[in-house]
């Protein structure tokens, strides 16, 4: 069972009275525990691609399949309730609440969901464990550097455990050390917890920390290839 399909897929924008093709006709499936990574020159498609895979936009043409459920048929309502709980998104830009700490930030999916936090407070545990940042549970982000900042947003994404985590360029804004880190802890929730990974990357150095690479050229999948990882 695909965890994704992705079948005759097309994007195009209106500028004015011109017709801007983004996307032309994409097929790919991606399997449960699979770590994708997609990459391309700079307007490629490439984050079009993964706000389609994220219902945060509609495909002009052609159908997107996630965990048996065809985007296009789902209601607005149903679409936001996959994104908060059946999707994880990470961004170039971390996105944390300035006057939150750690925990707070990472629980905040929660609150805004309206669920009780104490059910949740094993799963907060067990992730402040996984970013290794416990010892900063009360620290604000503007006490944390930009690589431990990334780690809570990731922790938030993980929260309401979600099956598939859709990354922007993560590493957009780390150094290559902070960067080296991230990747690895991708890595690590990709084996230990199976989760489905896609990523948004420039970057060969980490597309290979993935299972795969779909390199997509003018709107198009140019080629697939398996990485050393998936070996």
């Amino acid at each position: 069972m695909q965890t994704i399909s992705v079948n005759q897929l097309h994007k195009t924008f209106t500028m004015g009275t011109v017709q801007v093709p983004v996307l032309k006709d994409l097929n790919f499936n991606i399997q449960p525990g699979e770590f994708v990574s997609i990459m391309g020159p700079s307007g490629c498609g490439k984050s079009t691609l993964l706000y389609l895979l994220g219902g945060l936009d509609s495909p002009t043409q052609g159908d997107i399949t996630i965990n048996n459920r065809l985007l296009s048929r789902l209601k607005d309502k149903e679409k936001s309730l996959m994104r908060k709980r059946d999707l994880g998104f990470v961004f170039q830009f971390y996105n944390l609440v300035p006057n939150l700490s750690v925990e707070d930030n990472i629980l905040l999916p929660i609150v805004l969901d309206k669920k009780n936090i104490k059910d949740y407070k094993n799963k907060l545990e067990e992730l402040l464990t996984v970013i290794d940042m416990t010892d900063k549970r009360h620290h604000t982000p503007r006490e944390l550097s930009g690589g431990q900042q990334q780690r809570v947003a990731i922790a938030r994404a993980l929260i309401f455990d979600p099956d598939i985590l859709l990354l922007d360029e993560p590493t957009g804004n780390l150094d290559t050390k902070n960067s080296i880190e991230i990747m690895s802890l991708f890595k690590k929730i990709n084996q230990t917890y199976n989760k489905t990974i896609i990523q948004v990357t420039h970057s060969k150095e980490f597309a290979e920390y993935g299972t795969r690479i779909i390199k997509l050229k003018d709107g198009q999948i140019e080629n697939e290839t398996l990485t050393k990882a998936s070996s």
